[in-house]
């Protein structure tokens, strides 16, 4: 099953308040950006004329893998959704 096929199982409760949070001026700062291309629900984008990384966190999967690569400690913020918000997979 690629990640394609698994978007067709999920389905998402967004809340208002984003479980993660970045800090600009540290993304502004790393050259790796390795959230961008780990992200397999690809929420993260950088914008080379903006010097921004924009996160888009209503198509989270919850994985952790932004958290576990990020070299700079970039979150102020990083948690799984409150109660009833985020992701649900259906796998039946």
């Amino acid at each position: 099953m690629n990640i394609d096929e698994i978007f067709d199982f999920t389905s998402f409760t967004i809340d208002r308040e984003p479980h993660i949070v970045l800090d600009d001026k540290v993304c502004a700062g790393c050259d790796v950006r390795g959230c961008t291309n780990c992200c397999p629900a690809r929420c993260y984008t950088w914008s080379e004329a903006e010097q921004k990384m924009t996160f888009v966190y209503d198509g989270c999967l919850e994985c952790g893998s932004c958290y576990v690569v990020c070299q700079r400690n970039a979150f102020t913020r990083w948690r799984y959704p409150r109660g009833g918000f985020g992701v649900s997979f259906r796998m039946t």
